[in-house]
């Protein structure tokens, strides 16, 4: 348990920053997909990155620990930044709802198409996948 001190609520400062990230990414969720509300959502995971920060340092704070998995982040970061890395971190917690370990970030070239839905594309490779290759 963390020496830091509980709100009224109950809840530390890192609990209520990390609340305040997941549910502005479970806002924005359902926006991923619509081409024209992308200013929309970028302002939003850019607020969801700030609350993922004042939790780190809180955390930080509270228990004097540095990150566990620092080579790990360093790996990432050559890929894409760090901001993008923590917000897809984040994600995947949600949409998992257990424990995990990000690998690997990397990002994907679209085609020159006006609009690409990405969960076809994830559909058809799981179709091509479960087809036995003669």
């Amino acid at each position: 348990m963390s020496n830091e001190q509980s709100g009224a609520d109950g809840l530390t400062a890192t609990e209520r920053s990390l609340g305040q990230a997941l549910a502005v990414i479970h806002r924005v969720l359902p926006r991923l997909d619509e081409p024209g509300r992308a200013g929309e959502v970028q302002t939003a995971l850019r607020k969801a990155l700030g609350f993922l920060e004042a939790a780190r340092l809180s955390h930080e704070q509270s228990t004097g620990a540095r990150p566990a998995m620092a080579g790990e982040e360093q790996r990432v970061t050559t890929r894409v930044a760090p901001e993008i890395a923590a917000v897809i971190a984040a994600a995947v917690s949600v949409v998992l709802d257990r424990p995990f370990r990000l690998v690997t970030v990397q990002q994907v070239p679209l085609p020159a198409v006006p609009h690409f839905n990405v969960w076809a594309v994830e559909g058809r490779t799981q179709i091509f996948q479960s087809h036995k290759v003669r």
